[in-house]
């Protein structure tokens, strides 16, 4: 599976030239272009290693919902075995006389920004027009004051993580069953915690709700079957844990604009093209992430 890029100009004065990029589940070592700003919000949860700013390499964990702001000049390197959906704008700072302090801050996305991500990752998947793509980019890039605002408790938002982090991994562990009880009373006590203190502090950690989350989750497994190109739609809705194909088609219509058949050629096409195309379109490009585009050569 690609990764799909899209190149436009920002309808501001300083017309800024920018990238936006889906990178898909892959594994991947990786240093981004120092050159460029870049905003990312991660789709799904990935682990690996990185450096940031220094040589020292450290363990990552990004949750889905998680977004980062990196300033240019900054280097930046990341590796994952195993990697995850991730939507990154890039773009050339120079010229814009927007002075941001030379940090990377990270948080949890509020929900209203991490549904502008979901939605320009409906975009670019389901081949929207540039006005409508481009519209989403400056209203997610509008979203980058929010990562300097003042960040929650650190020491509290680790314990929070360490103890939901089971409610994810047993998310995953029982999605493929549709039989299985993932409503808000019994994740929530799962954690020992009150439905509505859960549905609180989940929405802290993810920036969404246990709902949209376990949805979400479906959604991604399914993709995953279907780019495996392995069994007929009905398969795959069953094995994701969907009541039926049609709840799966539904489901797909939704997040991504395609139907699951449609979703399939899209991906097989893709894969035998490896074609890209420039001036306000979808560029889809080689079967690994492409994270270092310089932006004067777009």
């Amino acid at each position: 599976m690609e990764s799909i890029v899209y190149h436009g100009i920002s309808a501001t004065p300083s017309a800024v030239t920018f990238a936006v990029e889906l990178l898909p589940r892959l594994a991947y070592s990786t240093r981004d272009n120092p050159r460029l700003a870049s905003f990312g919000i991660a789709l799904e949860r990935q682990t690996g290693v990185h450096a940031i700013g220094t040589d020292r390499r450290r363990d990552f964990d990004t949750w889905t919902g998680t977004m980062s702001f990196t300033p240019a000049g900054m280097d930046v390197f990341s590796e994952s075995a195993v990697g995850g959906e991730y939507l990154v704008i890039r773009w050339n700072d120079e010229g814009t006389g927007v002075q941001r302090p030379f940090s990377r801050p990270q948080r949890v996305a509020p929900p209203a920004v991490l549904q502008l991500g979901m939605a320009l990752r409906r975009s670019l998947v389901g081949g929207a027009s540039p006005a409508q793509t481009e519209a989403l980019v400056q209203r997610l890039m509008a979203a980058l004051d929010t990562l300097h605002a003042p960040p929650p408790d650190a020491r509290a938002m680790a314990d929070l993580r360490q103890r939901y982090v089971r409610v994810l991994e047993r998310i995953d562990d029982e999605i493929g069953r549709p039989d299985e009880d993932l409503s808000l009373p019994a994740l929530s006590a799962w954690v020992q915690r009150t439905p509505l203190a859960f549905l609180r502090q989940f929405k802290q950690l993810t920036g969404m709700t246990p709902h949209a989350y376990v949805n979400e989750r479906r959604l991604q497994r399914a993709r995953a079957e279907i780019r495996g190109a392995e069994g007929s739609l009905a398969e795959v809705a069953a094995g994701s844990g969907y009541a039926s194909q049609s709840h799966m088609g539904t489901a797909f219509q939704r997040a991504l604009g395609l139907t699951p058949a449609a979703y399939r050629r899209w991906v097989c096409g893709n894969d035998a093209r490896g074609a890209a195309r420039h001036g306000g379109k979808l560029h889809h490009l080689s079967a690994h992430p492409i994270r270092n585009h310089p932006i004067q050569d777009l």
